[in-house]
Parts: C-alpha cells; sequence; structure tokens
C-alpha cells in the first residue's frame, strides 16, 4: 500500500502528550510527510532528531495570547489564523491530507480547506469539557470539524464521547489510541539498580516514579500524601511545571520538606530517558484528579514492566483492567493510593502476573506498527 503522504499541523511545540504522540506518527511518516510547526520549541528539535522535515511558520503574539478557555478574545486572532491558513492551504497542495494535532492547528487547518487545502483530519487529544475549553471555543472547535473535517482521529473513547455530548458528528469519529516504540523499551536492561545508586535511592527500598509536568490536575501532592503514609517508599517525580505553574510546585516542595517524607522525595525535572528512569522504579502512579483523555505514563510503564496505578476516569479505564493490567483507584484519595501501592509491593506473585500481562496487551495494542493500521483504517473511513 502506497504510504500516505501527510501534513502535520501542530500550533504547540512544547512536549506534552499530544506533542509526544505526533513524535510518533511523524516519525513513522517520515518518508513522504512533513511537520508545520506555529510556534518554536523543543519538540522542533526532537522531530529534527528523528530525521523529520519541519518547518515553523511563526505565528503572532495576538494567537500565542489567545487561551482554550478565553472565550471571545479568540476574534482579535482571527487575522493571524487567516494569514496562516493561507499559508498551510498552499503547503498542503502535495500532500493527500492535513493531520492537525491540536484545537489551534485545526482552526488554522479548517481555515486552510476554505482556501482549497487538503481534506483535514483532527486528532483531538483532549476531553472538550467546560473546565478546560471556553464555551465559545468549544462550540468554534465542533462546528469546524462538524463543517470542514474529513475525520475526528479521538485518543480515547472517553475524548470521542465528550466531543459528541459538545454536538459533534458521530460519523466524524474514529478512535485511535496513542502509538509506542516497543523497542525503546525492550532495549533497556530491567536491572536499573547502578542508576538507583547514582540518584541516591537505597535499593533495598520500594520506589515509586510519577512521570508528569508539575501540575494540580496531575496529582503529583496526592501522591506524596500517599508516600507520607509508607515510610519505606521513595518516590521519584519526573517533569517540570510547563505552563507557569510556580505556586503548585512550591506546594509540592513544602510537602517534600515535612518530616515525614524528608529525604524519600527524589526531584529530577525534565528528562528524556522516561524508559530506563521506568524501569529504576518499583511502580508508577498516576493520580490525575480529573479524567485523563488517555494515559501516555501508563503505556509507558507497561512496555517498562513496572505495575502502574492509575486513577479512574477519561481514557485510563481503556487501558487498565483493574487488577489485571494495573491498579485502578478513584482520584483525590492519598489513603487508597497508599493501600494500592502496598499491594504492589507486598504480594509480589499478584504482581508479576499483573506485569506481564500488561506487557503483552501494551505490545498489542499500542505499537506504532498497529496504531498506524487502525490510523490508515480510520483515514480510510473503516
Amino acid at each position: 500500500m502506497k504510504e500516505k503522504r501527510i501534513l502535520f499541523v501542530s500550533y504547540t511545540a512544547v512536549l506534552g502528550g499530544g506533542e509526544l504522540c505526533l513524535l510518533d506518527f511523524a516519525h513513522a511518516y517520515r518518508e513522504t510527510s512533513q511537520v508545520v510547526l506555529l510556534t518554536d520549541g523543543i519538540l522542533k528539535n526532537r522531530l529534527e532528531d528523528l530525521d523529520v522535515k519541519v518547518e515553523v511558520l511563526q505565528a503572532s503574539r495576538s494567537l500565542a495570547d489567545v487561551k482554550v478557555s478565553s472565550g471571545l478574545a479568540s476574534l482579535k486572532s482571527i487575522g493571524d489564523l487567516w494569514r496562516l491558513g493561507k499559508q498551510i492551504a498552499q503547503k498542503s497542495q502535495d500532500f493527500d491530507l492535513i493531520h492537525a494535532n491540536n484545537q489551534k492547528g485545526f482552526v488554522v487547518s479548517a481555515i486552510a480547506r476554505l482556501f482549497g487545502g487538503a481534506p483535514v483530519v483532527w486528532y483531538l487529544h483532549d476531553i472538550l469539557t467546560s473546565d478546560i475549553f471556553s464555551p465559545t471555543n468549544r462550540r468554534i472547535a465542533v462546528t469546524l470539524a462538524n463543517w470542514f473535517a474529513t475525520r475526528v482521529i479521538v485518543n480515547s473513547q472517553a475524548t470521542g464521547e465528550a466531543f459528541l455530548a459538545a454536538g459533534g458528528k458521530r460519523q466524524l469519529l474514529r478512535t485511535v489510541y496513542n502509538g509506542f516504540n516497543v523497542e525503546k523499551f525492550d532495549q533497556i536492561n530491567d536491572n536499573q539498580k547502578t542508576l538507583r545508586e547514582e540518584l541516591g535511592i537505597p535499593c533495598d527500598r520500594n520506589l515509586i516514579g510519577m512521570f508528569s509536568r508539575l501540575s494540580y490536575w496531575k496529582g503529583q501532592h496526592i501522591l506524596l500524601e500517599a508516600a507520607s503514609k509508607l515510610p519505606d517508599v521513595h518516590v521519584l517525580l519526573v517533569g517540570d511545571a510547563l505552563f507557569g505553574e510556580a505556586e503548585y510546585t512550591e506546594k509540592l516542595k513544602n510537602i517534600a520538606a515535612q518530616d515525614s517524607l524528608k529525604g524519600r522525595v527524589h526531584w529530577l525535572g525534565f528528562r528524556q530517558d522516561i524508559p530506563t528512569l521506568m524501569k529504576a522504579c518499583d511502580a508508577i502512579a498516576h493520580c490525575s484528579t480529573a479524567p485523563e483523555p488517555f494515559g501516555r505514563v501508563i503505556v509507558e510503564a507497561q512496555l517498562s514492566k513496572r505495575p502502574a496505578i492509575a486513577t479512574i476516569g477519561g481514557g485510563t479505564s481503556e487501558i487498565i483492567e483493574n487488577g489485571i493490567t494495573g491498579l485502578l483507584i478513584p482520584p483525590n484519595d492519598p489513603q487508597l493510593l497508599a493501600d494500592a501501592m502496598h499491594l504492589i509491593f507486598s504480594d509480589l506473585p499478584a504482581t508479576q502476573r499483573i506485569v506481564e500481562t500488561a506487557y503483552i496487551q501494551a505490545q498489542a495494542k499500542f505499537s506504532i506498527p498497529s496504531v498506524c493500521q487502525a490510523f490508515e483504517m480510520a483515514i480510510a473511513g473503516v
């Protein structure tokens, strides 16, 4: 089958979950495709490292200032959106389709259709709720999708249900989970004793890791409160505050400084060696306080052969079957998280069964080849 020629369009150039997904897709289609970013950032460098063709069309300050929760403020950026839409339409003439990877990227791509651009597929990575999106911006996005999108691909059924609830057309929807490079995890040694020693983490203590930007809704405070109830457990926090959440970071530092946790919380900031760091842990926590659209960290834990504990809500239940491929707990409950951690660390035979089952599922369900096949079927309307 002839490989699709795809023009990937992304507004954001930081490395959130949607951008990591874009990296994998763009790399898979790198021979025939190209990425256009509307802001510069680390994503451009990562794409270039993977030999993906990438170009930056710099958006204006007015568009950068528009937040998905800002409502009518988006109207002030219409001139910039129009300009970028014309440019994307022109660039898309050599491609089979435009793949819009986020909301602003999709709005620009929808405008490109007005100027004769290629068919547009919106890969929706967010649950369209009023907690995150203003009613106006949600209405604009869904209306443009209904009018101009050939397909709306969602990263979980939960994301799809939110799109429908916001007024989206069911016939546009296809679910395609995030894809992962399985080999990247398999080539890492499961024994990371040396790394733990380098990080100053005792090898005779259980270590639970959390891999996410530092943000209240990601729930690092829940993990720290749970760990404070288990005196022998150490915590590894990997990630930075991406969107100016300095106040929350300070709160976490204060919790970690309490006598009940002192010396047991290890801060690594932003890192790229995720598989290695996960294999240095004994378990991985995913503590989101609000429904998670997908949950990349959970799959990464499964591919790292480490048990995952995740909060119920959104796409997590599509990745974890409780007690079979991980543990699911209600959000915002440090005591239940502590109980789950104790179970994982104390019942080693049961934990090993979970790890083995989860690894097999992750390989079959979330590998790049299987996800690309699902993507091809989705854009073909199957």
